[in-house]
């Protein structure tokens, strides 16, 4: 059995320990989004959706010559004809106008959703490689560098670490 001293002495010395590793603290940085754009499976996500932007503006360049083809139809015949026609011609133009604003809303809009989706798994997958070398290195804080986060500059760079992690 400890003395009281000796009790006294032991609890200092890990209070003293529990400090010290208090203030041992490591931080480290990276530009995660520089990270995100190098993975290898970006490339492929950034084809798929330039492959189906090119099926959408080929499209949209259909419905434009469309507009433009009954649009010189209309100014080359509209002096000769009667009123219902040339109203009827107006009202078509305008539908197929409002229809080529409302298809490039939905193409923005699709877009969109394709590139959230095929980038979600790889945010989560840097995400995942940050917290494992934050974990297996000791890091009590990673700062993302690209969202403009202001930085301790005893900071370490863990860029390489998390591409390694990554296998890139």
């Amino acid at each position: 059995e400890l003395n009281p001293m000796k009790q006294t002495i032991l609890i200092a010395l890990f209070a003293l320990l529990g400090t010290a590793n208090a203030f041992a603290q490591k931080f480290g940085h990276l530009d995660a989004q520089s990270v995100l754009l190098e993975l290898p499976e970006r490339a492929e996500a950034q084809a798929s959706i330039e492959s189906a932007a090119s099926e959408y503006e080929g499209e949209v360049a259909r419905m434009q010559q469309e507009l433009e083809t009954k649009f010189a139809d209309y100014q080359a015949k509209a002096a000769t004809w009667p009123d219902a026609i040339r109203q009827q011609k107006e009202k078509e133009l305008q539908q197929l106008d409002s229809g080529l604003q409302e298809f490039g809303m939905t193409i923005q809009n699709d877009l969109a959703q394709m590139e959230q989706q095929l980038l979600a798994p790889m945010i989560e997958r840097v995400r995942k490689a940050i917290q494992d070398v934050g974990a297996e290195q000791g890091f009590t804080y990673i700062f993302d560098t690209s969202t403009g986060v202001t930085l301790y500059n005893g900071g370490e760079d863990v860029t390489e670490l998390v591409k390694t992690k990554l296998g890139m």
